[in-house]
């Protein structure tokens, strides 16, 4: 069952980079909850629903132009996946090019991701997932 989260998991990124939010909602459950990071000021701390994804989703390339992200590691742990990834972009206010780390935390159930929790650094997200 966890190789199939993973694979769940990675449709959304697939999605994101085709730009198709309808396949991006279709494997997130109706009631998915979205945690941002505490140290990102101006952002909401938590999103609901499929209305939260989308906000999450957008607020970054609103801000970014080149705005992309790469997948560095993936760990599989049982009813979640962990996606260490490196998203990069060039400010749209001040040119400035930016790179920087984030680490999901999914969890799933009944192949839907029920919650959606993003981490400032890897290991407090693998010490969420029970491998810290």
């Amino acid at each position: 069952m966890s190789q199939v989260n993973v694979e769940i998991v990675q449709s959304t990124f697939d999605a994101w980079d085709r730009g198709d939010t309808d396949a991006i909602l279709h494997v997130c459950a109706d009631n998915i909850v979205v945690m941002q990071p505490a140290e990102l000021p101006g952002v909401p701390p938590r999103q609901y629903g499929h209305a939260g994804v989308l906000e999450a989703f957008g607020l970054w390339p609103e801000y970014w132009d080149d705005f992309q992200v790469e997948i560095l590691r993936t760990f599989d742990v049982g009813d979640h996946v962990v996606v260490t990834n490196e998203q990069s972009g060039r400010s749209k206010e001040s040119g400035i090019e930016v790179a920087t780390q984030f680490t999901f935390l999914f969890t799933l159930q009944d192949r839907k991701i029920t919650e959606w929790r993003i981490f400032m650094r890897e290991p407090e997200a693998l010490e969420a997932a029970g491998l810290g």
